[in-house]
């Protein structure tokens, strides 16, 4: 068993949510290919700094070109290369920048949900380039660390 982050929109992961399936561009049929498979963990991060979710992949990926309304930059879009989902946990777990520095010291330092995490290597306010892709391999420690935080009451 693997474990990834899939990275969404907002808008687009509540298509996920009720097509029971995550929609990826072309660029990521090799790893759909190689390397996802059924039984296969993910946490769901959607863009603006929350993980909502854990899913289990229940099947291997596949091809449809049914449109059932994702978007990309405000237009329809159809992300044709699908893995079927099943939703294990939803909550929200926010995480934002820990460390904001200058080139010599550091301005400020906070604790948080970013600072567990360690496929985030940044700490930074860049800390975001780390979820800009759809999937990212992550390891079991990180996946168990946001499933903790997502039925965490009040996360």
């Amino acid at each position: 068993m693997r474990y990834w982050c899939l990275c969404s929109s907002r808008e687009n992961w509540q298509v996920c949510r009720t097509n029971s399936v995550f929609g990826f561009d072309w660029r990521y049929l090799p790893t759909l290919e190689k390397f996802v498979h059924p039984g296969d963990r993910a946490i769901v991060y959607v863009h603006g700094g929350s993980f909502v979710a854990s899913v289990e992949m229940t099947g291997p990926w596949f091809e449809d070109p049914t449109p059932i309304g994702w978007t990309k930059g405000k237009k329809p879009y159809l992300f044709p290369a699908r893995v079927p989902i099943r939703i294990l946990e939803e909550g929200v777990a926010n995480i934002a920048w820990t460390v904001d520095h200058n080139e010599k010291i550091v301005l400020a330092r906070r604790e948080g949900l970013l600072d567990e995490i360690e496929f985030i290597a940044d700490k930074g306010k860049t800390w975001n380039q780390y979820v800009q892709v759809s999937i990212v391999r992550i390891t079991q420690n990180d996946y168990e660390t946001v499933v903790r935080a997502l039925s965490r009451p009040g996360s």
